[in-house]
């Protein structure tokens, strides 16, 4: 469950080697966040970005020996089984997301203890080409198409990282979370 009490949020309680509870925290609520307005989260000076996710959802709890994961995984997984494993304690470490900016969409697996992207589909519009000087131009695209993601993500994150830190995450949003995983 996403840390609520001020002992918990506090930066004097936390091993700061192993900052892997804060890039699952940040998932988890990336999650709620993409189901709150039906993928559509609102990011400051540029309107929404839309956060969808899919198919492959892993959560974990513990450390090490003590660890126990769930993954849920299929075409058509509605992923209630992610929610249950909320409610018990489990946070989001890997999550499948599709990210929708303006007309373009990507796919890619989100790692949440280390921020790494795995597996990006970029939109269409990249295809392969036999020309020398389309293709150099082709690749510097799909450079800023994936430097546009990364930059979304940081953001979304610094989002989170914003809200967590103030009064409002434990007498506002934290609650609104509760009430997701209950449902």
């Amino acid at each position: 469950m996403i840390s609520s009490t001020p002992e918990e949020n506090s930066p004097r309680n936390t091993d700061h080697r192993d900052l892997a509870f804060l890039g699952r925290e940040f998932l988890t609520w990336l999650w709620f966040k993409s189901e709150e307005r039906n993928g559509a989260i609102a990011l400051p000076n540029s309107g929404d970005v839309h956060i969808l996710f899919l198919r492959r959802i892993v959560l974990e709890s513990g450390r090490g020996e003590y660890s126990e994961t769930v993954v849920c995984s299929g075409l058509h997984a509605d992923l209630s089984e992610g929610r249950e494993a909320l409610r018990t304690g489990k946070k989001v470490k890997e999550a499948r997301i599709r990210m929708g900016i303006g007309n373009d969409e990507w796919e890619f697996t989100f790692k949440a203890d280390g921020f790494h992207f795995q597996s990006m589909k970029m939109p269409s519009g990249f295809e392969s080409v036999d020309d020398e000087v389309e293709q150099e131009s082709n690749i510097l695209d799909r450079v800023g198409s994936m430097d546009l993601v990364v930059t979304t993500m940081e953001r979304l994150f610094l989002s989170f990282v914003e809200l967590r830190r103030s009064d409002a995450w434990l007498s506002l949003e934290v609650p609104r979370i509760k009430k997701w995983i209950a449902r």
